[in-house]
């Protein structure tokens, strides 16, 4: 019994030294039901601290800090904290692009080499070499997704250094074919904004942005009077130093919840805070709108411009006829240490947002939660998040391959799905080796079954696989059985035979400085990183091995003799690797020497 008081009385301690806030329009029971649910989730995930705010028919109906934004100190995390919001920040550079749009500084259908053209990068594919912005902005545009060296950095490189690496690379993928996700097409939409403002992206989010709508503690790079409400950072239980992000205008906002709830109320009412209207409400619902209806693979998705959307149902809990499906508009955002994500629905006059300090903070950083907790208890609702409408058919969209076309080879990163007999298909990846099998011969879709070193049987359970012609290739698509949802994952490649050229570059090699380091920020610091390029059943695979981000293994499609490119579909994909005049390698925007 004595165990128990003390366990008690160390909870009301926490709660009594880590609740902090400015803003309470909710009823006690709302206050109390979302703290315990936050603190909960606090202590379970072992995050220091999170701040969060909702709002309500234009008002911050309740906000609220959760443990600490200092640790060693004590010092609390309030609504006040300032985190780095990560890739929340592509919101505010999709609306700073359509506000440059609105005073005829550009158009949105037009290529981004219109407005930088010095760079010059290039399609492998058969399509005009242009990279539009408005795809660019719902990442069906075709460019890869990152350039790691320098991405996190103590001294991140210039906008210039990036667009002469990518005159380089090449293209992951054709355009309108997959909707993937491109930190590096973000990071060159902030320099179109920085030049045709004649400023900087920094200093264009805060004279057309920040200021205009009164957010007052929202910054882009280091601040120095306000960095003493930015909280310390934490990753694997430890206090540590973030690195910058190059790509500012894909993830380097820092905010508190206070400012992000007015950008919020902007969202929500049109672009419009107050008396302040700093873009057409059309713009906004042009942002919210679903861009990728006419990309060919990702019939499932619904991505706006810097935002992407999710549907919920409603249900009166008095009332069970009294139902509505409402769609979010959302963003989350995630660095080393911090995660942050925000939502909102126009037709409510709703929006929440969750910002947290903590590597495990991805666990809780859920808008849509606080949200469902606030309309159960504030008003009396039902909800079911992440809602999909039930449609007729099935999870196939294209026409299913014929069995006879099937022989191949389908890559996806570092695995490869060798195909030679329809009726009998497996592959390893890593320890587990996965079978495909149809229940009954006609079936259209392969089931999944598992062992973990060829003993220990795993469940699989719903997951299915399909093989789909599409404009005359075939892709393999993974998908959920019971929701009827799926993925593209890869598609069937013809890797030509290895040319001598590429056979001699076989080998090990090791990064050359210079390199953009991160002494302060050893997550991400490049030293000592290996590159290995090795021939597995003829085909080129490439291995990388460092500090994570840098760590990869992937197979390569040569397209020329200095040119070739990581395998799969989507995000991740389409890495580049060529030769550079010298004999070196290039790969993830660093140069690595053979070993002798």
């Amino acid at each position: 019994m004595r165990k128990q008081l003390i366990v008690c009385a160390f909870c009301f301690g926490f709660i009594n030294w880590s609740l902090s806030q400015t803003n309470t329009k909710v009823s006690l029971t709302t206050k109390k039901y979302i703290d315990s649910l936050m603190l909960s989730r606090l202590q379970k995930n072992k995050v220091v601290g999170t701040s969060i705010a909702i709002v309500d028919n234009g008002q911050i109906v309740y906000s609220q800090g959760y443990g600490f934004s200092d640790k060693e100190t004590k010092q609390l995390a309030t609504d006040s904290t300032i985190y780095r919001i990560g890739s929340c920040s592509k919101a505010f550079t999709a609306l700073s692009i359509m506000q440059l749009q609105e005073k005829g500084l550009l158009k949105v259908n037009e290529s981004i080499k219109t407005y930088l053209p010095e760079f010059t990068m290039s399609s492998h594919f058969k399509d005009n070499n242009n990279f539009y912005i408005n795809d660019i902005l719902a990442h069906t545009s075709g460019l890869p997704g990152d350039v790691m060296n320098g991405f996190f950095c103590d001294a991140p490189p210039s906008i210039n250094w990036l667009i002469n690496q990518l005159n380089y690379h090449t293209t992951a993928a054709p355009r309108l074919k997959i909707r993937a996700y491109s930190n590096i097409g973000y990071g060159l939409l902030g320099e179109v904004i920085a030049r045709l403002s004649k400023s900087s992206y920094p200093g264009y989010l805060r004279e057309a942005i920040f200021n205009p709508l009164g957010m007052r503690m929202s910054y882009v790079e280091d601040d120095p009077i306000l960095n003493r409400y930015f909280s310390k950072a934490y990753y694997e239980k430890k206090k540590i130093k973030e690195p910058l992000i190059r790509d500012q205008a894909a993830g380097l906002i820092h905010s508190n919840v206070l400012d992000m709830a007015i950008f919020l109320k902007c969202l929500i009412n049109g672009g419009k805070v107050n008396n302040t209207q700093i873009v057409s409400s059309e713009t906004i619902l042009e942002m919210m709108k679903n861009q990728t209806s006419n990309t060919l693979l990702s019939k499932e998705d619904d991505w706006g411009f810097g935002l992407y959307a999710s549907q919920a149902l409603i249900k009166s809990k008095t009332n069970p006829s009294d139902t509505l499906v409402i769609r979010f508009s959302e963003h989350g955002g995630d660095t080393y240490a911090f995660h942050a994500d925000f939502c909102f629905n126009q037709e409510l006059g709703i929006g929440a947002v969750i910002l947290t300090n903590t590597d495990n903070g991805a666990n809780i950083a859920d808008s849509k939660a606080l949200v469902k907790w606030y309309l159960e208890k504030e008003k009396d609702k039902k909800v079911k998040l992440r809602y999909k409408v039930k449609k007729d058919g099935s999870a196939i969209s294209f026409p299913i391959a014929k069995a006879n076309e099937l022989p191949g080879i389908y890559p996806v990163a570092n695995i490869l799905i060798k195909v030679s007999n329809p009726e009998s298909i497996s592959f390893k990846q890593g320890p587990l080796k996965v079978k495909l099998y149809k229940k009954e011969k006609n079936d259209s879709i392969y089931l999944a079954k598992a062992k973990l070193f060829g003993l220990i049987s795993i469940k699989m359970k719903d997951v299915g696989f399909a093989f789909e012609t599409i404009e005359n290739q075939i892709h393999l698509k993974q998908l959920n059985t019971q929701t009827q949802r799926g993925t593209y994952i890869a598609t069937k490649t013809d890797f030509p035979v290895v040319t001598k050229d590429w056979k001699d570059r076989l080998g090990k090699y090791k990064v050359l400085e210079p390199y953009f380091k991160c002494e302060k920020c050893v997550l991400a610091d490049p030293t000592g990183l290996t590159l290995k390029l090795t021939l597995e059943n003829e085909i080129l695979k490439v291995e990388t091995k460092g500090n994570s981000p840098y760590g990869s293994d992937v197979y390569l499609l040569p397209i020329s003799n200095m040119q070739a490119v990581t395998t799969g579909i989507g995000r991740g994909t389409g890495e580049t690797l060529y030769m550079l005049p010298n004999g070196n390698l290039s790969f993830m925007g660093f140069e690595f020497q053979m070993k002798k």
